[in-house]
């Protein structure tokens, strides 16, 4: 039960500190905090939590499973969640890539549909 814990604290930890090095690289841009970038990060920290929930039941599935295997005489493997330290493991280092990304390789939605646009007017004058 404490490795559910930590997983699930790791994980938060690892978003916030996403969220922080995104204010923090606005703030040297001059872009401004908004309501929207805020929620995003709300937004996916109860996308994490709720993948993170789903493996944890899984897991939880497992360990019943193992429970009444060792009951009945085979012992297969070590009660351990596995599916829930994987999934926290693989979330933090996505936060971990994205907080050593530069911000100009993340690919800005605002530059790419001014880009586009651009190339449709283009295409129609000529």
């Amino acid at each position: 039960m404490l490795l559910v814990i930590i997983d699930y604290f790791c994980v938060l930890i690892a978003v916030l500190a996403d969220l922080v090095s995104g204010l923090r690289k606005a703030k040297s841009r001059g872009e401004k905090c908004t309501s929207s970038g805020l929620r995003r990060s709300v937004d996916k920290i109860g996308r994490y939590y709720l993948a993170l929930f789903s493996m944890s039941i899984i897991d939880v599935l497992i360990l019943a499973s193992l429970h009444c295997l060792m009951e009945s005489g085979i012992d297969l493997m070590p009660c351990f969640p596995y599916m829930t330290t994987f999934g926290a493991i693989s979330l933090t280092l996505i936060e971990v890539k994205s907080i050593c990304e530069r911000s100009d390789e993340k690919g800005d939605l605002r530059m790419t549909v001014t880009r586009l646009l651009e190339l449709l007017t283009r295409l129609n004058l000529r």
